[in-house]
């Protein structure tokens, strides 16, 4: 019998997840509480999106909120409230002094992994509203295979990117925060979407970033995806997409 291989790892030949990958994995490094994970969410809202449209899925903002366990404009209220003192100079000199790089190898594994499964779905037809799954079942059934399944492997060799990424990583997280405190004011849902929209559209840096995990993403043995694909199907309750290869 020919061996399944997950269809999101032939998507866009992997650059969408991989971008939002490196992208999500510099938040656990922003030294501002809350705003960390303000600018995850409208990472993951992007993902959503993108592949979305990758598929020809037309979504409801509700929907990507949904789909991305987006916690919504309140976490952006707690930010407004402590960082319009906070100077942004003071930002840039403590940015990635100490680099917490285990758990940004870990947030950028689970990124991948989730966008894996969101792409299978809609890969699908699983979601509505062209499917039969409303998204929070799908991101239901995403953390519970990410749970299952362990994201260590992959965040293991991400880690090791990531170590002797530092420089690169830097001025990606360096650029991300100067946009977003460009006019010194609390940051917006609107100013953390654009900073973020410019952040993946960049540059060499998030280029070079990619292409390093993009070989260590292929030292993961297939037999992993194939186990997370396994438990993502069981736990939405649906068949999928999976084509053989071989």
């Amino acid at each position: 019998m020919s061996e399944r291989r997950p269809r999101p790892r032939h998507v866009a030949d992997e650059s969408l997840l991989l971008t939002h990958a490196a992208l999500v994995g510099l938040t656990p490094l922003i030294p501002i509480p809350l705003l960390d994970d303000a600018v995850k969410a409208a990472i993951e809202r992007r993902l959503v999106r993108q592949l979305a449209a990758l598929h020809g899925v037309s979504l409801s903002d509700d929907a990507v909120s949904a789909l991305a366990n987006d916690p919504g404009d309140g976490l952006l209220l707690g930010v407004a409230k402590g960082i319009v003192t906070f100077p942004f100079k003071l930002i840039f000199r403590k940015l990635f002094i100490v680099a917490e790089v285990k758990r940004a190898s870990d947030e950028a594994s689970l990124c991948y992994h989730r966008g894996l499964l969101l792409d299978l779905a809609f890969a699908s037809r699983a979601v509505a509203p062209v499917g039969p799954k409303p998204p929070a079942e799908v991101r239901a059934a995403v953390e519970r295979a990410c749970a299952e399944v362990s994201v260590s492997p992959l965040g293991r060799v991400i880690g090791g990117v990531f170590e002797g990424s530092k420089g690169a990583l830097e001025a990606v997280g360096r650029d991300l925060l100067a946009r977003i405190g460009a006019g010194r004011r609390a940051p917006t849902r609107a100013s953390v979407d654009d900073a973020v929209e410019a952040g993946a559209a960049a540059e060499r840096r998030v280029a070079s970033l990619v292409e390093r995990l993009r070989a260590a993403v292929a030292t993961v043995p297939e037999s992993h995806f194939i186990a997370l694909e396994d438990r993502f199907e069981a736990a939405l309750g649906v068949p999928l997409d999976r084509p053989a290869t071989g």
